[in-house]
């Protein structure tokens, strides 16, 4: 929040109009000196301005028991005398304390200082007639004391809480009445030590001022104790509780919470390392900070340790803030930086030593916290994390994606699932070895991740070169996020040491919850992967392809012999087309002779078994890459790429040779088959194949080749 500039001028205003009413009441009341003066300002100033220049911390305000002083110089001395004291041991204390504050303050203090003695005196000479006219002439000693003592009270909380507001707009209803509880226990005590020594004042004389500074020193020394001890304890009470609690980000809060409770500043926030030299921020009021940069922040970090700085301005971080000092705490580990919170004040050198030692202690406590959890998160991320690719592994894969298919299912949200595989992945293994394969498994693996994480998708190794992801998508959606990962594949340089992979694709599948009728995280799966294998790698790689009915697994396989269907052969047909070296492309139509004699003398059953074991046989005698589908009832289509015309006659003839050498045991005998062959020489004759098939088939007759 930035401060209008008339604020601050408004708030420079009253403070000079503070100094000038201090000053003003002091040329009132001229000082006499006197042969005792001199020791009360030999002995009183100088003790005044020690306790001034080293303070009790409190959580929200500084407080010293030098009132003690200042109530005692009331009580046994004239008016002129304990104001004139009372500003110059004010006085001493800020000008030892020049260079820790702002300039006008060294006569502010002072100023509000006799100003508020002045207005307690004065309620003082006020109450005082009254008192006589009643008949009070007892204890006008203590009376005095509670009349002055609580008018100084109010007044200097009022301008001072007034000044501050005008200025910082940092006033806050709870750290105003924080202040005013610790103060009216300083109060507590310092009264009746002032009391005392007015009462011993006749007995001692002017050594009464010494013999007074060591119960106030004893104090002091007590206070910071026990000020000490209540941040130590309530420092210990939040460790013990953080101590057991497992979200960092509950632990990141609380230590917040209680670093600026501590020190009362008016702005904090939590810098957590997103990258080298680049932090991320969340301050006090849940606002985001993106890419901070400075030195300081990975200085602070390296060293370990709680830096102060006076003049924050210099900095350049957060200039809306207007903070004149902050302090920068470092959550440092063993093996790394958690962060850094960063504390600010508008006034300059608002941190002291104290701040300090409970700020390193309650760091070092919290860093030894988070060290811990940090080890027990990398023990849980490397049961549920693929080392080689630090993606998550499969089995919490299924984990995850079962509760996401549960819930989809139950509130109707989007759910889609990709799944994708490196094409033809085994030649980069066999041809640079496992080390190269390894490397594309992770560069892949890196780029599907930025993808993912940009899209909000859960991502997983599922196996091999085999990925997985699902998210809040629509089939349509995801197809567009699978070719953006498709793209960016293809598109990367795979380099590895002196070695660069070109031509590194993938092939990818989806299906979606409600839009493919899934019944279950398998049935889900298991779509995806129809898609991918039957929509993808099969109709040519290097493609996406969206689950429909064409690609049930059902239509592509025959139940029968186990040989791809002629529904797939249509599907297949146009990627075979696409490249050239497939021509010329030879269809041969293998026809089982005697079939339907087979199925009347022994039965439709032998006729199954003798099919299956005719797929066994052309399986036997083609080569790997060649298509073979069963065409009709009793016939096969066997698909052969790239061979020359002059060849495909011993194909022809390895096949009926095949038929004949080979007994069938279910009727004892080997049985003959016809081979017909139709060839395409380019893809412009696609258009007739199935009607060339269609005709062949009818004009088949035994022997025909």
């Amino acid at each position: 929040m930035v401060i209008p500039k008339a604020w601050r001028q408004l708030a420079t205003l009253v403070e000079l109009l503070v100094i000038g009413l201090g000053l003003l009441i002091l040329v009132q009341h001229p000082i006499a000196f006197t042969s005792n003066l001199w020791l009360v300002l030999g002995v009183g100033i100088p003790a005044m301005a020690a306790l001034i220049v080293f303070p009790i911390t409190l959580p929200s305000m500084l407080v010293s028991l030098e009132l003690v002083f200042t109530f005692y110089f009331v009580m046994t001395m004239d008016v002129s005398s304990a104001l004139w004291v009372n500003f110059l041991g004010e006085l001493l204390g800020a000008l030892l304390m020049v260079r820790h504050t702002r300039a006008l303050v060294v006569l502010l203090n002072p100023a509000l200082k006799v100003v508020c003695l002045g207005a307690g005196l004065a309620a003082w000479e006020a109450t005082l007639p009254w008192l006589s006219a009643i008949g009070v002439n007892s204890g006008l000693t203590a009376a005095q004391l509670l009349v002055v003592s609580g008018v100084y009270f109010l007044v200097n909380h009022l301008l001072l809480h007034f000044a501050i507001s005008l200025r910082t707009w940092h006033f806050h209803l709870s750290s105003a009445l924080q202040a005013v509880k610790w103060e009216l226990i300083v109060y507590f005590v310092t009264l009746p030590l002032a009391y005392l020594g007015g009462l011993t004042q006749p007995y001692f004389q002017e050594w009464n001022l010494i013999l007074l500074l060591v119960p106030v020193a004893f104090l002091t020394y007590l206070m910071r104790l026990f000020n000490r001890l209540q941040w130590s304890n309530r420092v210990n009470q939040a460790c013990i509780t953080l101590s057991v609690a497992k979200e960092t980000s509950t632990i990141y809060q609380q230590t917040f919470q209680l670093a600026m409770d501590m020190t009362d500043s008016a702005h904090a926030i939590l810098l957590r390392k997103v990258d080298d030299g680049v932090y991320q921020g969340l301050d006090c009021t849940g606002k985001v900070y993106d890419r901070i940069q400075n030195p300081l922040l990975d200085h602070v970090a390296g060293n370990q340790d709680v830096v102060t700085i006076t003049d924050a301005g210099l900095l350049g971080m957060f200039p809306e803030w207007q903070a004149r000092s902050m302090v920068l705490l470092p959550l440092v580990g063993k093996t790394k930086v958690f962060g850094i919170i960063v504390l600010a004040k508008p006034n300059s050198h608002g941190y002291y030593k104290s701040h300090l030692g409970q700020l390193r202690f309650l760091g070092h406590q919290v860093s030894i916290i988070l060290d811990r959890n940090h080890v027990y998160e990398e023990l849980e991320r490397a049961a549920v994390t693929n080392q080689l690719t630090g993606l998550y592994n499969y089995q919490y894969f299924n984990e995850k994606l079962d509760e996401r298919f549960r819930f989809a299912k139950a509130t109707g949200e989007e759910l889609s699932l990709i799944i994708f595989d490196i094409d033809h992945f085994k030649k980069y293994n066999d041809t640079y070895g496992h080390t190269v394969g390894d490397e594309v498994l992770r560069q892949v693996a890196a780029i599907a991740k930025r993808i993912a994480d940009a899209q909000g998708l859960f991502l997983a190794r599922y196996g091999g070169e085999e990925f997985v992801a699902f998210g809040q998508l629509t089939s349509a959606e995801a197809n567009a996020v699978a070719e953006v990962l498709r793209h960016r594949i293809e598109e990367h340089q795979f380099v590895y040491q002196d070695r660069t992979l070109k031509n590194i694709t993938i092939s990818c599948g989806i299906a979606h919850v409600e839009e493919h009728d899934t019944t279950s995280p398998g049935d889900l799966m298991e779509k995806a992967d129809q898609a991918l294998y039957w929509g993808a790698k099969e109709m040519g790689r290097n493609r996406v392809a969206v689950f429909g009915p064409e690609f049930d697994q059902r239509l592509f396989v025959d139940a029968l012999t186990g040989l791809h269907t002629m529904h797939y052969l249509r599907r297949k047909l146009p990627s075979i087309l696409e490249n050239e070296a497939h021509f010329p492309l030879h269809f041969l139509l293998v026809d089982i002779r005697n079939m339907r004699r087979v199925n009347d003398d022994y039965g439709f059953e032998v006729g199954n078994r003798v099919l299956i074991d005719a797929s066994y046989v052309l399986k036997s005698v083609m080569r790997t890459g060649d298509l073979i589908c069963r065409y009709m009832d009793d016939e096969f289509l066997v698909a052969v790429q790239g061979i020359p015309v002059t060849e495909i006659e011993a194909v022809s003839k390895r096949i009926r040779d095949g038929f004949f050498s080979h007994l069938f045991p279910i009727v004892g005998s080997t049985i003959s088959c016809d081979v017909i062959v139709l060839t395409m020489n380019d893809a412009e004759e696609t258009a007739h194949v199935l009607n060339w098939l269609a005709t062949a088939r009818k004009h088949l007759t035994k022997g025909a080749v």
